[in-house]
């Protein structure tokens, strides 16, 4: 007879106790059985092995990506699990392709070729939530499936998922000519809807003539590098190249935006992201200032985070926050700024506002246009706008029908003539309607100010121009 301590009962017990592996744990042991597949050659044993870890994988994802998980070496070992994925699918199309035989299938084959791309496709996203550059030989072994695929006829065939090889292989090329880089969270979660939903619109052409006056997106399938815009080919691109035609997803980019125009919903960030798009997949944007490069190692100090740009324009000094951030300056234009370096006290994000200062000059406020990380996580590349001089923290709240709501932190900037705008306030959400008025409590006193613009938005703050519409002074204490 069983003893308690042995019996089916306890072992249970005993496992209700233990707490579930870790997501970190998970991944390394999924990593482990990835890299003994390296080993298999068994083309039905490789595939079915996997496939669980794939499945696997994409509900570990999700996890690995939470806050408090999202260190450098956990976004580095979810990056080896996709890419170790990738690479046994496409080592499984290589055995499937030196099977024969009377009764051999070539759909086994075909299904490899899909979750490889699949595989690339969840990699591709991957990296650009992480915002880190692709691993070399990504874009050379993306190239080479489709080369296959399409010298095979495959490339519209069903997938048992419903897509197709060339439909997945579109979804990569379309993140490609996308400056995912440039958006916040929100927004790169819709990208990656939009592509997924139009992707099979894009047309991929293999060219031998000269390109025409407007240039095209082009690639090469023996190269190792993402599609790329340009007007003109060198000598060595004239032998084999393909070209992204975008029109047809254009059309259905501008019948997108046409029918969320026509809903009543609060879609600003779906709306925005496609007017982006309608121009990213039409030509590469062409910069609108000349930069001056700095090589003399220059630095600016910079912070981050809403709370603390609010306080240090406020002249709040709080004992507990990290010293400023200093990076280096690599180039500056008319409106912004290059930057490089870590800033791991200070966090960055494409949307997010910065407090900078160069030297002994005022702060000044700037908004993280795009941002890449390098590929050990720490050290980071952005580009910044600077939005104006010596912001000042002040005190909002909009004028209602029941009177004033509870006062808000926002910061405001004086009339910029250069810029067109007779004075900015910057609030941290959605508080913009068109003529609303605000209540502005700052240094001079109280006043009243309409809103008769919104300059610009993120999907963390809103940039909104405004007029005085009336003034109350401080009081001065009496003598």
């Amino acid at each position: 007879m069983p003893t308690l301590a042995s019996s089916p009962f306890a072992a249970h017990q005993d496992a209700l106790n233990y707490p579930p592996p870790s997501p970190e744990h998970s991944a390394r042991r999924q990593h482990e059985t990835l890299f003994a597949l390296r080993h298999e050659n068994d083309p039905h044993r490789l595939s079915t092995a996997l496939l669980q870890c794939f499945e696997s994988t994409l509900l570990l994802l999700p996890q690995l990506e939470k806050p408090g998980h999202s260190d450098v070496h956990t976004r580095q070992l979810s990056h080896y699990l996709l890419q170790e994925l990738m690479q046994g699918f496409i080592r499984t199309a290589l055995l499937r392709s030196t099977e024969t035989g009377l009764f051999t299938s070539s759909r086994p084959r075909l299904e490899a070729f899909g979750h490889a791309l699949e595989s690339a496709w969840q990699l591709a996203c991957l990296y650009s939530r992480n915002r880190t550059p692709l691993p070399p030989g990504f874009w050379r072994s993306c190239h080479q499936l489709f080369t296959d695929i399409h010298a095979l006829g495959w490339a519209k065939r069903s997938l048992k998922n419903g897509s197709t090889p060339g439909t997945l292989y579109r979804k990569i090329m379309l993140l490609g000519i996308s400056a995912s880089n440039r958006l916040e969270p929100q927004k790169m979660a819709i990208l990656f809807k939009i592509i997924e939903e139009e992707a099979r619109f894009l047309e991929l052409v293999q060219r031998d003539q000269a390109l025409t006056e407007q240039g095209a997106f082009i690639y090469q399938t023996d190269r190792d590098e993402a599609p790329r815009f340009a007007q003109t080919l060198a000598d060595e691109e004239q032998q084999v190249w393909w070209t992204i035609e975008t029109q047809g997803i254009l059309k259905q980019l501008s019948s997108r935006l046409q029918r969320l125009l026509n809903l009543h919903e609060d879609r600003h960030h779906e709306i925005q992201l496609i007017g982006r798009l309608l121009q990213e997949w039409s030509a590469q944007p062409r910069r609108q200032h000349f930069r001056i490069r700095r090589q003399n190692g220059e630095q600016i100090q910079l912070v981050s985070l809403w709370d603390r740009c609010w306080d240090l324009a406020a002249g709040h000094i709080d004992e507990t926050a990290p010293e400023p951030a200093r990076l280096n300056i690599c180039n500056i234009s008319a409106t912004g700024l290059l930057l490089q370096g870590e800033s791991t006290d200070h966090p960055l994000q494409a949307g997010e506002i910065l407090m900078l200062r160069r030297g002994g000059q005022h702060w000044q406020i700037g908004l993280v246009r795009w941002l890449s990380l390098r590929g050990d996580g720490l050290s980071s590349e952005c580009g910044i706008e600077l939005i104006g001089r010596s912001p000042e923290a002040v005190q909002i709240a909009p004028v209602t029908s029941l009177g004033t709501d509870i006062l808000t932190p926002a910061l405001s900037l004086t009339a910029n003539h250069r810029r067109g705008h007779s004075g900015m306030l910057i609030l941290a959400g959605k508080q913009y309607q068109a003529m609303r008025m605000f209540t502005v409590h700052d240094s001079r006193g109280i006043c009243i100010v309409r809103a008769t613009r919104l300059v610009m938005q993120t999907a963390y703050y809103q940039f909104i121009e405004t007029r005085l519409e009336e003034i109350t002074p401080k009081a001065q204490p009496e003598e």
